[in-house]
Order: C-alpha cells, then structure tokens, then sequence
C-alpha cells in the first residue's frame, strides 16, 4: 500500500502542480502555497506515526558532510559553467517575461531566493528524498524512481524557458543529480548530506539568476 502510494501520489501531485504553475494565472506566493500543502502538510499528517528518521540530523557522521559538501561545491560549478556554455542558447527575454508573470521582481527577488535557498530545498527534500524513499523500501527503485520525480517535477518550472533538447539536457541532469543526492544520503540515513548539495546547487542557479535579473 505504502510502495502504490509512493508511486502514484507524487505522479498526481506534480500534475497538479504543473496544471497550477502552467495553466492557472496563480502568484508565486499561491503556488508555494500548493507546494507546500502537497509535498509537506499531507505527508506530515498521513506519515506522522512513522516519526520521519531521516530529519534525526544528530546521527549525521562526518563523512557524509564532508562528501556533501564536496560534491555540494562541484555541482554548484557545473551549474554555473552549463550556464556560461548555453547561454547562447537560452531565450532570456522569454525567462524574463516569464518570471515577470510570475510576480518575481528585482524588489522581491532577494526575498524569494531566501526561501528558495532554504525553505523550498527544504520541502523538497523532505518529499523526494526523505518520504518517497522511505515509502519505496529498500529496493533500487528507492534511488531512481524519487530522482525521477523529482526532474520531471522541474519540468514545470523549465517548460518556458528551453528549447526541447536544452528541456530534456536540463531533465536529465536533475534525474542524475536527484540519483547522487540520495546515495549521499545512505551512509547517515538522513537527508541531510542531500540537503547540503541541494542548497550548495541552488546557490548556483541563484547566481544565475542575480546575473539575469541586475546584469543582462
């Protein structure tokens, strides 16, 4: 029951979410909202009795965060270069307009990269690499069908954006940076280590977007 639900909730989840990032003329801040309802509040109230081990962060061993950081620094550089390289590729008008819609002005922008850099990686976390792997078992599945997810979740956000062959580059970087994020996970059995990383790659994606929105 728990494996059916780890599989089919998050499909009905993302859809939803992509029909409300996509289709409905929401604010950021309603949008969150949702995110937060489907990926934290029903998770805490229907798994609560499970007691959530993986944000128990004082069983974390050095290793884990020393690897985490490491690889927290190199993804980080890889976003940045990625970048660089395709920049040319990249409709920044398009984006812009679409941030724009978005409510996200140079105003609020360091308010909502806050958020994104410890409230949102947070949420994401907890759903992709703490609940969903937990409710998988102990299988390969665990490590892949979560990653899974967890890119085709991003399609929504990316879907204005790119091209379809940069939309499937940018898809299939986050299903392979989804995978490590969990592996750096089993040592400790929390998601800590996972936590580090992402936050280390949204920095990146942050600096992208600081260089977006005040330089181009």
């Amino acid at each position: 029951m728990k494996r059916a639900f780890g599989v089919i909730y998050p499909l009905l989840s993302i859809i939803l979410l992509l029909w409300i990032e996509q289709g409905l003329d929401f604010s950021y801040g309603w949008k969150t909202v949702a995110k937060a309802f489907l990926f934290l509040f029903i998770p805490l109230v229907l798994f609560r009795a499970g007691k959530f081990p993986f944000i128990h962060f004082r069983t974390i061993d050095r290793k884990s965060m020393r690897i985490a950081l490491a690889s927290g620094l190199a993804i980080m550089s890889v976003i940045i270069g990625a970048f660089v390289i395709l920049l040319p590729y990249i409709d920044i008008d398009a984006l812009l307009i679409d941030i724009a819609e978005k409510g996200v002005t140079s105003t609020v922008f360091p308010f909502i990269a806050f958020y994104i850099l410890f409230g949102n990686s947070l949420m994401e976390e907890f759903f992709f690499r703490g609940v969903l792997p937990s409710l998988l078992g102990a299988s390969w599945i665990r490590f892949l069908l979560p990653s899974f997810f967890f890119a085709i979740y991003h399609v929504a956000i990316f879907l204005p954006w790119f091209s379809p062959p940069l939309l499937a580059l940018a898809v299939t970087g986050l299903w392979i940076g989804g995978f490590i994020f969990q592996l750096a996970n089993e040592r400790s059995g929390t998601m800590l280590p996972s936590w580090t990383i992402h936050m280390f790659a949204d920095v990146g994606v942050l600096l992208v977007g600081v260089y977006i929105m005040y330089f181009s």
